[in-house]
């Protein structure tokens, strides 16, 4: 009979084990092992994102792209008197159109990003840039409470020197600005072998991307500005090959991207082949967050020769 009370004994047990199994963890000897993650669920809709706006203009040089993001800060009607719009300059285009446009406005900040190199061989210092630029965006979420809105000019420079960073801090291959440009190392024609090392570039860009989503999770709007180059986003010799215009970015930005809008500018020509009117158009190439403005395209600004330039904007933006 002793044979049975064991077998009995193991059924017991695989029952008991069962039926601890079955039951809620925070049933389980009085301890709930997800009372964390359950306080955190009754907060989620408090903590959700303030604003849907992580907003990519782009578009050749001189299409209205920096205006577009100025003008909507200077007329947006949910702004309050002291918000503040921080702009993260790598191309000097936010510096000029405040100087140009809004000189009295004390609100739009401009941030120099680049760190310039010691010494006469190469003017910038990029692995210190990008340091500069990490702490400006961590700052930056830190004052979120302060900011209607992040606009960084020039991201296709912050690609540059992600790219530079990559051969020169990350896998040796330059020890300046100026061989990292030349795709070598130390002039002996070391190139990048392996594909997967782009992936260091592609982490040192996303960076800015992770900051700037914190950014929006905060309330904060978030506009990048970049242009257009002929690409098939592949790396080396094979670039040109079947290229079209893209935006000048790392080739997954557009998926972060909640709005796409297209700058352009259409000349008409007089017989004399001189510009008498210019139009700047702005297509929402994407809107995640409107369906209505997908595929929009609205007149920014008008130029003619002899009169005075027409702007309207871009007050689709109060739409979103």
């Amino acid at each position: 009979m002793a044979g049975f009370g064991e077998s009995k004994k193991e059924q017991l047990a695989k029952e008991a084990a069962t039926e601890r199994a079955d039951t809620p963890a925070h049933k389980r000897g009085g301890v709930d092992a997800f009372s964390e993650l359950r306080a955190e669920f009754k907060q989620l809709h408090k903590h959700g994102p303030k604003t849907h706006i992580f907003m990519a203009l782009v578009g050749h040089e001189n299409t209205g792209k920096t205006g577009i993001v100025f003008d909507a800060f200077q007329k947006h009607s949910e702004k309050e008197e002291d918000d503040i719009l921080a702009v993260l300059d790598f191309d000097g285009g936010g510096a000029g159109t405040k100087s140009a446009f809004y000189p009295d406005n004390n609100n739009i900040r401009c941030w120099d990003p680049w760190v310039m190199q010691k010494g006469d061989r190469t003017a910038y210092d990029y692995p210190a840039t990008h340091d500069r630029v990490m702490s400006i965006m961590q700052f930056l979420v830190d004052e979120h409470e302060s900011l209607w809105g992040v606009h960084i000019t020039g991201i296709d420079l912050w690609d540059n020197i992600c790219q530079n960073n990559m051969r020169i801090t990350d896998l040796g291959l330059a020890k300046d600005g100026i061989e990292a440009a030349d795709n070598r190392g130390a002039g002996k024609g070391t190139r990048i072998q392996n594909q997967w090392d782009w992936q260091i570039r592609t982490t040192r860009f996303h960076q800015l991307t992770a900051l700037c989503r914190a950014l929006v999770k905060r309330g904060v709007r978030v506009f990048w500005e970049t242009h257009l180059k002929m690409t098939n986003y592949t790396q080396g010799r094979n670039e040109d090959t079947a290229a079209s215009w893209k935006p000048a970015w790392e080739k997954s930005s557009s998926n972060y991207m909640y709005q796409i809008v297209l700058c352009e500018r259409n000349d008409l020509e007089g017989e004399d082949g001189r510009v008498i009117r210019s139009e700047y158009t702005a297509t929402f190439e994407k809107s995640k967050t409107n369906a209505v403005l997908q595929g929009q395209r609205s007149i920014v600004l008008v130029t003619e020769q002899g009169k005075t330039p027409n702007w309207l904007g871009l007050p689709e933006l109060e739409k979103l």
